[in-house]
Protein backbone atom coordinates (compact mmCIF):
# COMPACT_ATOMS: atom_id res chain seq x y z
CA UNK A 1 0.00 0.00 0.00
CA UNK A 2 1.10 3.57 -1.25
CA UNK A 3 2.44 5.82 1.55
CA UNK A 4 0.68 8.67 1.91
CA UNK A 5 3.50 10.98 1.76
CA UNK A 6 4.60 8.94 -1.22
CA UNK A 7 0.91 9.46 -2.70
CA UNK A 8 1.28 13.16 -2.13
CA UNK A 9 3.93 13.54 -3.95
CA UNK A 10 2.97 11.73 -7.09
CA UNK A 11 0.03 13.65 -7.53
CA UNK A 12 1.92 17.16 -7.39
CA UNK A 13 4.60 15.20 -10.01
CA UNK A 14 1.37 14.83 -11.83
CA UNK A 15 -0.36 18.24 -11.53
CA UNK A 16 3.36 19.64 -12.71
CA UNK A 17 3.21 18.00 -15.88
CA UNK A 18 -0.03 19.02 -16.81
CA UNK A 19 0.74 22.23 -15.98
CA UNK A 20 4.11 21.84 -18.57
CA UNK A 21 2.04 20.93 -20.77
CA UNK A 22 -0.54 23.56 -20.68
CA UNK A 23 2.02 26.24 -20.54
CA UNK A 24 3.63 24.90 -23.37
CA UNK A 25 0.48 25.18 -25.15
CA UNK A 26 -0.11 28.70 -24.23
CA UNK A 27 2.81 29.99 -26.09
CA UNK A 28 1.43 28.32 -29.51
CA UNK A 29 -2.43 29.88 -28.08
CA UNK A 30 -0.48 33.27 -27.79
CA UNK A 31 1.76 33.57 -30.32
CA UNK A 32 -1.44 32.43 -32.68
CA UNK A 33 -4.00 35.33 -30.94
CA UNK A 34 -1.11 37.82 -31.86
CA UNK A 35 -2.51 37.76 -35.40
CA UNK A 36 -5.56 39.84 -34.21
CA UNK A 37 -3.98 41.29 -30.81
CA UNK A 38 -1.78 43.90 -29.87
CA UNK A 39 0.51 41.91 -27.30
CA UNK A 40 -0.62 43.92 -24.54
CA UNK A 41 -4.10 44.07 -25.46
CA UNK A 42 -4.06 40.31 -25.30
CA UNK A 43 -2.41 39.43 -22.24
CA UNK A 44 -5.06 41.91 -20.71
CA UNK A 45 -7.78 40.16 -22.05
CA UNK A 46 -5.91 36.40 -20.70
CA UNK A 47 -5.70 37.66 -17.45
CA UNK A 48 -9.35 39.30 -17.23
CA UNK A 49 -10.57 35.94 -18.03
CA UNK A 50 -8.18 33.70 -16.25
CA UNK A 51 -8.79 35.97 -13.19
CA UNK A 52 -13.03 35.85 -14.05
CA UNK A 53 -13.00 32.15 -13.85
CA UNK A 54 -10.87 31.48 -11.13
CA UNK A 55 -13.44 33.93 -9.01
CA UNK A 56 -16.14 31.79 -10.33
CA UNK A 57 -14.49 28.54 -9.37
CA UNK A 58 -14.22 29.86 -6.17
CA UNK A 59 -17.36 31.24 -5.65
CA UNK A 60 -19.13 27.70 -6.61
CA UNK A 61 -16.39 25.65 -4.45
CA UNK A 62 -17.74 27.99 -1.16
CA UNK A 63 -15.61 28.05 1.87
CA UNK A 64 -12.04 28.25 2.08
CA UNK A 65 -10.03 25.43 1.58
CA UNK A 66 -7.01 25.85 4.24
CA UNK A 67 -4.84 29.44 5.31
CA UNK A 68 -6.06 32.26 3.60
CA UNK A 69 -3.53 33.98 1.56
CA UNK A 70 -2.11 37.52 2.24
CA UNK A 71 -2.74 39.82 -0.50
CA UNK A 72 1.14 40.65 -0.04
CA UNK A 73 2.19 37.15 -1.19
CA UNK A 74 -0.01 37.57 -3.98
CA UNK A 75 0.95 40.38 -4.53
CA UNK A 76 4.86 39.62 -4.89
CA UNK A 77 3.40 36.50 -6.81
CA UNK A 78 1.57 37.96 -9.03
CA UNK A 79 3.94 40.82 -10.22
CA UNK A 80 6.40 38.16 -11.13
CA UNK A 81 4.20 35.82 -12.81
CA UNK A 82 2.21 36.20 -14.68
CA UNK A 83 2.34 40.01 -14.83
CA UNK A 84 6.05 40.84 -15.50
CA UNK A 85 6.89 37.19 -16.98
CA UNK A 86 4.06 37.20 -19.28
CA UNK A 87 4.14 40.87 -20.45
CA UNK A 88 7.55 40.03 -21.46
CA UNK A 89 7.05 37.16 -23.41
CA UNK A 90 4.11 38.20 -25.06
CA UNK A 91 5.96 41.14 -26.51
CA UNK A 92 8.79 38.92 -27.35
CA UNK A 93 6.34 36.42 -29.04
CA UNK A 94 5.76 39.03 -31.60
CA UNK A 95 8.94 39.13 -32.59
CA UNK A 96 10.11 35.31 -32.72
CA UNK A 97 9.12 32.14 -33.25
CA UNK A 98 6.40 30.56 -30.90
CA UNK A 99 8.95 27.08 -31.22
CA UNK A 100 12.10 29.63 -30.44
CA UNK A 101 10.15 30.86 -27.74
CA UNK A 102 9.63 27.82 -26.54
CA UNK A 103 12.78 26.47 -26.38
CA UNK A 104 13.85 29.66 -24.75
CA UNK A 105 11.41 29.38 -21.60
CA UNK A 106 13.27 25.75 -20.96
CA UNK A 107 16.28 27.87 -19.90
CA UNK A 108 14.06 28.63 -16.65
CA UNK A 109 15.21 25.09 -14.96
CA UNK A 110 18.97 26.84 -14.80
CA UNK A 111 17.63 29.67 -13.37
CA UNK A 112 15.82 27.60 -10.68
CA UNK A 113 18.35 25.32 -9.92
CA UNK A 114 21.47 28.21 -9.37
CA UNK A 115 18.55 30.49 -7.39
CA UNK A 116 16.87 27.42 -5.37
CA UNK A 117 20.60 26.41 -4.13
CA UNK A 118 21.30 30.10 -3.36
CA UNK A 119 18.56 30.99 -1.47
CA UNK A 120 17.13 28.21 -0.12
CA UNK A 121 20.05 26.08 0.20
CA UNK A 122 18.90 23.09 -2.19
CA UNK A 123 21.47 20.47 -2.83
CA UNK A 124 22.32 19.80 -6.36
CA UNK A 125 22.61 16.02 -6.37
CA UNK A 126 24.10 14.21 -9.07
CA UNK A 127 21.27 12.92 -10.64
CA UNK A 128 19.48 16.55 -10.83
CA UNK A 129 22.65 18.45 -12.29
CA UNK A 130 22.78 14.88 -14.76
CA UNK A 131 19.09 15.62 -15.41
CA UNK A 132 19.22 19.46 -15.90
CA UNK A 133 22.14 19.10 -18.02
CA UNK A 134 20.18 17.04 -20.12
CA UNK A 135 17.52 19.18 -20.51
CA UNK A 136 20.00 21.89 -21.10
CA UNK A 137 21.31 19.66 -24.12
CA UNK A 138 17.93 19.28 -25.54
CA UNK A 139 17.19 22.71 -25.63
CA UNK A 140 20.31 23.32 -27.40
CA UNK A 141 19.89 20.04 -30.03
CA UNK A 142 16.27 21.77 -30.04
CA UNK A 143 17.53 25.22 -31.71
CA UNK A 144 20.43 23.42 -33.65
CA UNK A 145 23.29 25.17 -34.62
CA UNK A 146 21.54 28.78 -34.61
CA UNK A 147 21.21 28.47 -30.50
CA UNK A 148 20.92 31.81 -29.51
CA UNK A 149 22.89 33.08 -31.89
CA UNK A 150 22.85 36.78 -32.22
CA UNK A 151 19.58 36.95 -29.96
CA UNK A 152 17.28 39.56 -31.18
CA UNK A 153 14.77 41.96 -28.80
CA UNK A 154 12.16 39.11 -29.02
CA UNK A 155 14.78 36.71 -27.78
CA UNK A 156 15.84 38.63 -25.21
CA UNK A 157 12.67 39.67 -23.67
CA UNK A 158 11.66 36.00 -23.58
CA UNK A 159 15.04 35.44 -21.35
CA UNK A 160 13.86 38.50 -19.35
CA UNK A 161 10.62 36.66 -18.98
CA UNK A 162 11.44 33.42 -18.06
CA UNK A 163 14.21 34.76 -15.22
CA UNK A 164 11.01 36.38 -13.36
CA UNK A 165 9.35 33.15 -13.51
CA UNK A 166 12.48 31.54 -12.05
CA UNK A 167 11.82 34.23 -9.62
CA UNK A 168 8.11 33.31 -8.71
CA UNK A 169 9.55 29.51 -8.50
CA UNK A 170 11.59 30.70 -5.63
CA UNK A 171 8.68 33.00 -3.85
CA UNK A 172 6.29 30.39 -4.43
CA UNK A 173 8.39 27.63 -3.04
CA UNK A 174 8.32 29.02 0.75
CA UNK A 175 4.65 29.08 0.93
CA UNK A 176 3.29 27.18 3.87
CA UNK A 177 1.66 23.56 2.39
CA UNK A 178 -1.71 24.83 4.07
CA UNK A 179 -2.29 27.80 1.61
CA UNK A 180 -5.50 27.79 0.15
CA UNK A 181 -4.07 27.20 -3.63
CA UNK A 182 -7.30 28.57 -5.49
CA UNK A 183 -7.55 31.39 -3.36
CA UNK A 184 -4.03 32.04 -3.52
CA UNK A 185 -4.19 31.88 -8.00
CA UNK A 186 -7.39 33.97 -7.75
CA UNK A 187 -5.97 36.93 -5.73
CA UNK A 188 -2.53 36.47 -7.93
CA UNK A 189 -4.14 36.77 -11.16
CA UNK A 190 -5.85 39.96 -9.59
CA UNK A 191 -3.27 41.19 -8.86
CA UNK A 192 -1.33 40.76 -12.15
CA UNK A 193 -4.91 41.94 -14.04
CA UNK A 194 -4.92 44.99 -12.07
CA UNK A 195 -1.17 45.89 -13.21
CA UNK A 196 -1.49 44.64 -16.96
CA UNK A 197 -5.20 46.56 -17.29
CA UNK A 198 -4.07 50.52 -17.41
CA UNK A 199 -1.20 49.57 -19.06
CA UNK A 200 -3.49 48.19 -22.31
CA UNK A 201 -5.61 51.20 -21.48
CA UNK A 202 -2.55 53.62 -21.89
CA UNK A 203 -1.24 51.56 -25.20
CA UNK A 204 -4.88 52.32 -26.99
CA UNK A 205 -4.60 56.25 -25.93
CA UNK A 206 -1.32 56.59 -27.60
CA UNK A 207 -2.63 54.72 -30.49
CA UNK A 208 0.60 52.24 -30.14
CA UNK A 209 -2.20 49.48 -29.96
CA UNK A 210 -5.63 49.28 -31.29
CA UNK A 211 -9.05 48.96 -29.45
CA UNK A 212 -9.91 45.26 -29.84
CA UNK A 213 -13.21 46.17 -31.18
CA UNK A 214 -13.01 44.33 -34.85
CA UNK A 215 -10.38 41.21 -34.10
CA UNK A 216 -12.14 37.74 -35.58
CA UNK A 217 -14.28 35.43 -33.14
CA UNK A 218 -11.15 32.94 -33.75
CA UNK A 219 -8.42 35.18 -31.77
CA UNK A 220 -10.68 35.97 -29.24
CA UNK A 221 -11.49 32.25 -28.59
CA UNK A 222 -7.62 31.38 -28.40
CA UNK A 223 -7.00 34.25 -25.83
CA UNK A 224 -9.96 32.98 -24.18
CA UNK A 225 -8.65 29.52 -23.67
CA UNK A 226 -5.44 30.43 -23.31
CA UNK A 227 -6.16 32.55 -20.06
CA UNK A 228 -8.37 30.35 -18.93
CA UNK A 229 -6.93 26.94 -19.39
CA UNK A 230 -3.11 27.96 -20.85
CA UNK A 231 -2.96 30.41 -17.41
CA UNK A 232 -5.49 30.13 -14.95
CA UNK A 233 -5.33 26.27 -14.33
CA UNK A 234 -1.72 25.86 -14.82
CA UNK A 235 -0.88 28.20 -11.96
CA UNK A 236 -3.50 26.96 -10.36
CA UNK A 237 -2.22 23.21 -10.89
CA UNK A 238 1.15 24.89 -10.22
CA UNK A 239 0.45 26.04 -6.65
CA UNK A 240 -1.10 23.20 -5.63
CA UNK A 241 2.14 21.40 -6.35
CA UNK A 242 5.15 23.24 -5.42
CA UNK A 243 4.84 22.97 -1.90
CA UNK A 244 5.07 19.53 -1.62
CA UNK A 245 8.34 19.11 -4.64
CA UNK A 246 11.26 21.10 -4.28
CA UNK A 247 11.76 24.25 -6.23
CA UNK A 248 14.83 22.24 -8.32
CA UNK A 249 13.31 19.18 -9.30
CA UNK A 250 10.03 21.07 -10.11
CA UNK A 251 12.20 22.85 -12.61
CA UNK A 252 12.99 19.63 -14.37
CA UNK A 253 9.54 19.11 -14.77
CA UNK A 254 9.14 21.91 -15.88
CA UNK A 255 11.62 21.47 -18.83
CA UNK A 256 8.54 19.41 -20.63
CA UNK A 257 7.43 22.97 -21.57
CA UNK A 258 9.48 23.42 -24.71
CA UNK A 259 8.66 19.87 -26.09
CA UNK A 260 4.94 20.65 -25.57
CA UNK A 261 5.28 24.36 -27.08
CA UNK A 262 7.48 23.35 -30.01
CA UNK A 263 4.84 20.23 -30.95
CA UNK A 264 2.13 22.43 -30.57
CA UNK A 265 3.79 25.33 -32.63
CA UNK A 266 4.05 22.64 -35.10
CA UNK A 267 1.27 20.88 -35.56
CA UNK A 268 -1.54 24.12 -35.36
CA UNK A 269 0.90 26.87 -36.27
CA UNK A 270 2.47 25.05 -39.33
CA UNK A 271 6.26 26.39 -37.74
CA UNK A 272 9.04 23.97 -39.17
CA UNK A 273 10.45 20.98 -37.12
CA UNK A 274 13.55 18.91 -38.13
CA UNK A 275 15.52 16.06 -37.01
CA UNK A 276 17.45 17.81 -34.30
CA UNK A 277 14.58 19.98 -32.89
CA UNK A 278 13.10 16.07 -32.34
CA UNK A 279 16.17 14.69 -30.63
CA UNK A 280 16.28 17.50 -28.15
CA UNK A 281 12.67 16.91 -27.49
CA UNK A 282 13.33 13.26 -26.82
CA UNK A 283 16.20 14.90 -24.53
CA UNK A 284 14.16 16.80 -22.77
CA UNK A 285 11.98 13.97 -22.03
CA UNK A 286 14.47 11.59 -20.90
CA UNK A 287 15.66 14.39 -18.13
CA UNK A 288 11.99 14.46 -16.43
CA UNK A 289 12.23 10.53 -16.91
CA UNK A 290 15.63 10.49 -15.09
CA UNK A 291 14.29 13.03 -12.24
CA UNK A 292 10.74 11.31 -11.85
CA UNK A 293 12.19 7.98 -11.36
CA UNK A 294 15.09 9.18 -8.87
CA UNK A 295 12.43 11.57 -6.89
CA UNK A 296 9.25 8.45 -6.77
CA UNK A 297 12.03 5.18 -6.34
CA UNK A 298 11.51 2.92 -3.42
CA UNK A 299 13.03 3.85 0.25
CA UNK A 300 13.18 7.89 -0.91
CA UNK A 301 11.37 10.05 1.91
CA UNK A 302 8.41 11.70 0.85
CA UNK A 303 9.58 15.25 -0.01
CA UNK A 304 7.68 18.28 1.83
CA UNK A 305 8.43 21.21 3.29
CA UNK A 306 8.34 19.94 7.10
CA UNK A 307 10.73 16.88 6.37
CA UNK A 308 13.85 17.88 4.28
CA UNK A 309 14.32 21.55 5.06
CA UNK A 310 15.89 23.24 8.22
CA UNK A 311 13.23 25.98 9.87
CA UNK A 312 15.46 28.35 9.09
CA UNK A 313 14.90 28.01 5.04
CA UNK A 314 10.87 27.89 4.96
CA UNK A 315 12.11 31.36 5.99
CA UNK A 316 11.76 34.05 2.99
CA UNK A 317 14.73 36.81 2.19
CA UNK A 318 14.61 39.45 4.39
CA UNK A 319 13.97 37.48 7.83
CA UNK A 320 10.51 37.59 7.85
CA UNK A 321 8.02 34.34 8.44
CA UNK A 322 5.91 32.69 5.96
CA UNK A 323 2.86 33.70 7.64
CA UNK A 324 4.10 36.97 7.90
CA UNK A 325 3.95 37.34 4.10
Amino acid sequence: MARPGRTRASNAIAQLFVAAALWGGATTGTKYALRGFGPVTLLAVELVAAALALAVTVRLRGGVRGTIPSWRLAATLGLLEPATAYLSETIGLQRTSAANASVILGLESCFVVLLAAIFLRERINGALAFAVAAGFAGLAILEGSGWLSGPGVGDALVVSGTFSAAVYVIVARRMDDTVDAMLLTLRQFTVAAVAVVPLALGSWASGREAVPTSVAPQFWVAALVVGIAGYGVSFLLYNNAIVVVEAGPAAVIINLIPAFGVVTAVGLLGERLGAHQILGALLLTSSVALFSYRHLRPGRRPVGPAVQREPKQLQPVGGQSTSAL
